[in-house]
C-alpha cells in the first residue's frame, strides 16, 4: 500500500522522490506544450498570462497555506492530548499514596500496566494508521476499583472523588487520542491539491520566453515551490505515522516519574 511505504521510509527519501515526481512532470508537460504551442503566439499574450497566473497562483497558495496549517494544528493538538493523557495518568497514580496500602497499591499497578499497554502495545498499532483497543482493559480495572471503594474517613472519600474526576478526564483524552490515530486529509481535498496545483503550475507553459531553458527553470522552481508543502502535509497528515510523528516519551517521562515513588 502507497501510505505504508511512504510513512514506513524516512521523510526525506520519499519527500525527494515526490518532488522529483513533480517537477518530472511539470518540465515534461512543458516539452510538450512548447511543441504544440508556437512561441511568438505564447510571447504575445504574456501580459495577460502574467496578469493571470497572479490571481491563480495567489488563489491556491492561500488555499494551499490554510490546508497545511490546518494539517499542522490537528498535529500539535493530537500531541497534546497526549500529554494530557499521560498527566491524568500521572495524577491517578499520586493521588493512590492517600489510600489504603492494599487498595492504592491495586490501582497503582493497574496503571503501571496501563502505560505499559499503551508504549508496547498500542503505540505499534497507531504508528500502522489502525486503531488501538489493547489498553482498555488495565483501564476498566481502575475503573471498577474506584467506583467500588468504600472509603472509611472523610479524607479517603475526598481523594476517591478526585479519582473520579481524573479518570473521566482521562476517559476523555484516550478517547481523542484514539480519534486523532485515523483522522487525516479527506480524499476530497487531496484532489483539490493536485488540481489546482496541477492548473498553476500548467499556467506558466503560457509565457513565451527568448531562452526556452529559462523557462524551464521557471516551471521548475514553481512546481518543486508547491510539492514542498504538499510533502509538508504528507508528513503531519497522520500524527502517528511515519518519522515526523508523535512519540510515547509523554507516558515514558510518566513512568519515569514513579521511580521514587512507592509502589
Amino acid at each position: 500500500m502507497l501510505l505504508d511505504w511512504i510513512y514506513g521510509n524516512p521523510t526525506w527519501l520519499w519527500g525527494s522522490i515526490v518532488v522529483a515526481m513533480f517537477v518530472g512532470a511539470a518540465c515534461a508537460g512543458l516539452f510538450v506544450f512548447d511543441r504544440l504551442v508556437h512561441i511568438e503566439i505564447r510571447r504575445t499574450h504574456n501580459e495577460l498570462a502574467g496578469f493571470t497566473i497572479a490571481v491563480i497562483s495567489v488563489t491556491y497558495a492561500v488555499l494551499l497555506a490554510f490546508i497545511a496549517i490546518a494539517t499542522w494544528e490537528s498535529f500539535t493538538n493530537a500531541g497534546l492530548i497526549v500529554d494530557r493523557e499521560a498527566d491524568y495518568v500521572g495524577s491517578i497514580y499520586r493521588d493512590t499514596q492517600g489510600l489504603p496500602p492494599e487498595m492504592g497499591q491495586a490501582i497503582r499497578a493497574d496503571m503501571r500496566e496501563y502505560v505499559r499497554t499503551v508504549i508496547d502495545e498500542e503505540w505499534p498499532t497507531q504508528q500502522l494508521g489502525k486503531t488501538p483497543a489493547q489498553a482498555w482493559e488495565p483501564l476498566r480495572k481502575v475503573h471498577t476499583a474506584i467506583v467500588t471503594m468504600q472509603p472509611a474517613t472523610r479524607g479517603e472519600a475526598v481523594i476517591q472523588a478526585e479519582l473520579l474526576k481524573t479518570l473521566n478526564d482521562l476517559y476523555r483524552a484516550r478517547a481523542s487520542r484514539l480519534a486523532a490515530v485515523t483522522g487525516h486529509i479527506p480524499s476530497v481535498i487531496w484532489w483539490i491539491i493536485l488540481i489546482g496545483g496541477s492548473i498553476t503550475t500548467g499556467y506558466t507553459y503560457l509565457f513565451g520566453f527568448h531562452d526556452f531553458r529559462m523557462h524551464l527553470v521557471m516551471t521548475a522552481a514553481v512546481s518543486i515551490s508547491l510539492a514542498l508543502v504538499i510533502v509538508l502535509i504528507i508528513a503531519l497528515d497522520w500524527p502517528f505515522r511515519g518519522a515526523v510523528s508523535i512519540s510515547a516519551d509523554a507516558f515514558v517521562k510518566t513512568q519515569q516519574s514513579w521511580r521514587d515513588l512507592p509502589f
